[in-house]
């Protein structure tokens, strides 16, 4: 995946490249109210960078969850 870095709203341009995260249960996942996540999403809020790492992080255990299912 390209870096989004570039991008003002990185949180934006996550969520819009992967559909299939739901912001709402990202933020229950992290204990983030999602009210807050959504203004994130939005761009009426802005992310410290602490948070933007708590994100990345987040999603990066979420993606080796992921990674251990077998069918």
């Amino acid at each position: 995946m390209e870096n989004i870095t570039t991008y003002d709203n990185v949180i934006e341009v996550l969520f819009e490249r992967f559909p299939e995260l739901n912001v709402t249960q990202v933020a229950k996942g992290m204990n983030i109210n999602p009210v807050l996540m959504r203004q994130y999403v939005s761009g009426k809020k802005r992310p410290s960078f602490e948070r933007l790492m708590d994100i990345e992080n987040y999603l990066h255990k979420l993606g080796e969850e992921l990674q251990k299912v077998r069918l």
